[in-house]
């Protein structure tokens, strides 16, 4: 009896032993499997970013249809090319049913012709060629002012100020003292002095009708009056009565009101055509004018920095009443510059303007889009040039556009953060 309880206790202790001896040989294998896996998944990892670092390319960051192999500069704008990761094709996928329910519709791509077109407004302004700078000749004091406040209406030959200067005192007691001596002197010394005299009285702001006044009576102008040599508006006054004043003094300026200018805006994108003589329609309701034929009189050779816009001026007729006019008035200015045949033009409801680059939808299949970057050339009216990105006969979404995009940002967002890749579906 006691031999066989020991008996059976050696098979127990033989069995636990086997089967420990089972465990830890698995234990073992289990740990060198999860090792070999560690090196194999970071050899891929390495062997990825390997083929990363071979498939860079090198993009404009300005014009995104410029690629590169290689490291180098723009040849549109001269910027280097910056470094970036081939773009992944992101592809949604949408049931013909469910693109009914969105009210995706969409067009095909075509060459066309888009005429050079841009309306605008265009203020009226004051003509900067018909202005006066009004500038005592000898410094003394204005003993009277008859122009008192802007925007004063003078016509020509109006009193516009008297001056009392001792220099303008002296030169006519001069030319009095030259006419007693030309009597003792020859007829050509006698004419030479005259003419040096009257001379030197209209340089100083003598009408020719005050030097015969003073040559034929002989009495001294103490206060010198001075008119108007042209009719205008009062744009600039900066003096008042009694004030004492020099040559260097803008005493004020008058602008003549017969003549004012049109200047319009116009974005920079357009300048590549707009030129001098180009035609241009106005219509000015105030002063009678209903899509009045005209041209671009002048470009402006500066860019306004700010808003990214150049000016033109506009030719208004001669015919037009200046008191019809106001200065600050609007007219609706339409600009032409020709046609431009043979382009590439999609609708401009199809662009998805981002700021940093422009896109559309492109149907590739009956049920498939996807993103494209595109560059866009001309925008006519609801008419946008492609230059790169498209090409005649594709078929882009023109309607529900922006929620195909933001499926595709998702995934491509998906797919970035490292989330297993797959077709994305609806149904």
């Amino acid at each position: 009896m006691f031999l066989q309880r020991l008996v059976l206790g050696f098979a127990i202790i033989a069995l636990l032993t086997t089967t420990v001896f089972a465990q830890d040989h698995s234990d073992h294998s289990d740990h060198s499997e999860h090792t070999t896996t560690q090196e194999l998944t970071a050899e891929s990892a390495v062997t990825a970013a390997l083929n990363d670092e071979a498939e860079v390319q090198y993009v404009c960051p300005m014009h995104s249809h410029i690629v590169r192999d290689q490291p180098g500069s723009c040849p549109i704008c001269g910027m280097d090319l910056e470094p970036q990761q081939p773009t992944q094709e992101i592809h949604v996928e949408v049931s013909g049913q469910m693109q009914q329910n969105l009210g995706i519709v969409t067009t095909e791509v075509q060459h066309t012709t888009l005429w050079r077109y841009y309306p605008t407004l265009g203020t009226v302004q004051w003509n900067d060629d018909a202005r006066w700078h009004v500038h005592p000749r000898a410094a003394g004091w204005l003993e009277q002012l008859a122009v008192r406040s802007l925007g004063q209406q003078v016509a020509q030959g109006d009193l516009l100020y008297s001056i009392y200067s001792k220099e303008l005192v002296v030169a006519q007691q001069d030319f009095l003292q030259a006419l007693d001596a030309a009597a003792t002197l020859s007829k050509q010394q006698a004419a030479r002095l005259l003419r040096d005299g009257r001379l030197r009285l209209e340089l100083l702001g003598f009408t020719q009708a005050q030097v015969n006044e003073l040559e034929q009576k002989g009495e001294i102008f103490y206060r010198l009056p001075v008119y108007a040599k042209q009719a205008g508006v009062v744009t600039n006054l900066n003096v008042a009565e009694g004030m004492y004043v020099e040559p260097g003094t803008e005493l004020m300026t008058l602008t003549s009101a017969a003549d004012a200018w049109l200047i319009a805006d116009v974005p920079e994108r357009y300048s590549d055509w707009l030129s001098v003589g180009a035609p241009a329609d106005v219509t000015l309701p105030q002063a009678g004018l209903n899509a009045y034929e005209t041209e671009v009189d002048y470009i402006y050779p500066e860019l306004d920095a700010t808003a990214r816009t150049q000016r033109v001026r506009i030719k208004l007729p001669q015919a037009i009443d200046g008191r019809q006019l106001q200065v600050g008035m609007q007219a609706k200015v339409e600009l032409y510059g020709g046609p431009k045949r043979d382009v590439l033009a999609v609708p401009v409801s199809a662009l998805i303007l981002t700021g940093a680059s422009n896109r559309v939808i492109v149907q590739t299949a009956e049920q498939t889009f996807e993103q494209r970057d595109v560059h866009v050339g001309l925008v006519v009216g609801e008419r946008a040039e492609i230059l790169h990105g498209l090409e005649a006969g594709e078929r882009i979404v023109t309607s529900g556009q922006f929620l195909l995009d933001s499926e595709a940002s998702l995934k491509a967002s998906r797919l970035g953060g490292g989330q297993p890749s797959g077709g994305g579906h609806a149904h």
